[in-house]
């Protein structure tokens, strides 16, 4: 929903120049809500798939946030601008925001500072690009604990750039100064263990439409080095077909890590199909890693649904029949499964 304008702190102390000056300002703004409410169930093989001891076979939890979006134009250049804030509102969050970035965008294309996803998770597509539910392989935690993609600098502090889209094409690149650092925390320092540093990040992608078929593609990749010794690179591709209510997508997916002497190289792939009927949605995904530091390869399928109920809320699930093939471990494969009701706003 659009909040009213609304002048906010005026006190006694603020002067009418003040104010003025701070109304001048916020005039074009118009400041909007949104975000989620999510109540899950999981179960199943729980302590098989987290690698978590003893973890409860059946529990709930909850997911939920609220997102401040304030956006403007300047109607002499032209220029869009404006931030959001997403807030973390679980009764157990230790952490205020999940993201918090600001924008300017044009004619030459976007520019975002904050704590946001990089050019790789952003542009990224594969299996999960086409999964219903909660996102197959790359949905909830209980049935997507294992990663079937390329290591990114998730929501570090970092400044991105996305070009205009020109015939369907789009470049994307981040920049990320240290991958354990984010908000508001002065002073990071330099040398923690197993971090990156310089952490840049790209992205090539299309879209467009030929003969019925919706086509999306991208190549993503990125390189940074360790903050004590060693370096990281690896690359992704990936893409999306869609026909008559059918959409195919998958991924192939390399990467080399040895940051502080770790044998960090792993490569893989997934794929997966979806299918919108109505108000549902279905699909299927597969997902496989090939892990050279424990020379374990890992896999999951992941069957998942969408059924819309009402407008803004949709009941939402997954199943898993994962194998984590952790080394010396004979107990770490089995069935996950979650329920989740997802309401919208």
């Amino acid at each position: 929903m659009t909040l009213k304008k609304v002048l906010l702190g005026t006190t006694a102390l603020l002067g009418a120049g003040a104010v003025a000056s701070t109304q001048a300002q916020a005039q074009d703004l118009e400041v909007g809500l949104s975000g989620f409410a999510r109540s899950l169930a999981a179960f199943g093989d729980l302590d098989e798939e987290s690698g978590v001891d003893d973890s409860r076979s059946f529990y709930f939890r909850n997911d939920t946030e609220v997102h401040v979006n304030v956006r403007g134009t300047d109607d002499e250049t032209g220029l869009s601008y404006g931030a959001t804030v997403e807030f973390e509102a679980d009764t157990s969050s230790t952490a205020n925001t999940d993201e918090t970035w600001l924008f300017i965008s044009g004619g030459f294309g976007e520019i975002r500072m904050g704590d946001e996803d990089g050019a790789v998770d952003n542009s990224k597509l594969g299996a999960q690009s086409v999964a219903a539910g909660t996102g197959g392989i790359d949905g909830a935690g209980e049935v997507a604990s294992v990663p079937f993609t390329i290591q990114n600098s998730s929501d570090a502090t970092k400044v991105r750039y996305y070009s205009p889209s020109i015939g369907g094409f789009q470049i994307g690149v981040s920049y990320t100064p240290d991958s354990g650092h984010g908000g508001s925390t002065e002073n990071p320092t330099d040398n923690d263990v197993g971090q990156l540093e310089d952490w840049i990040e790209a992205a090539a992608a299309y879209k467009g439409s030929f003969s019925g078929l919706d086509i999306a593609a991208s190549i993503v990749g990125g390189f940074a080095d360790g903050e004590n010794e060693g370096d990281f690179s690896g690359f992704q591709v990936g893409g999306v077909v869609g026909f008559s209510g059918f959409n195919v997508g998958g991924a192939f997916f390399t990467q080399e890590n040895d940051v502080d002497g770790n044998n960090g190289d792993r490569d893989g792939f997934n794929i997966g199909i979806g299918a919108t009927l109505g108000p549902a949605a279905v699909s299927v995904n597969y997902g496989y890693a090939d892990n050279d530091a424990d020379d374990s390869e890992p896999e999951a399928i992941v069957v998942s649904a969408t059924v819309g109920l009402l407008p803004g809320v949709s009941l939402q699930g997954d199943v898993n029949f994962f194998n984590r093939d952790v080394a010396g471990d004979d107990d770490d494969d089995g069935i996950t499964g979650v329920a989740r009701l997802h309401v919208a706003f």
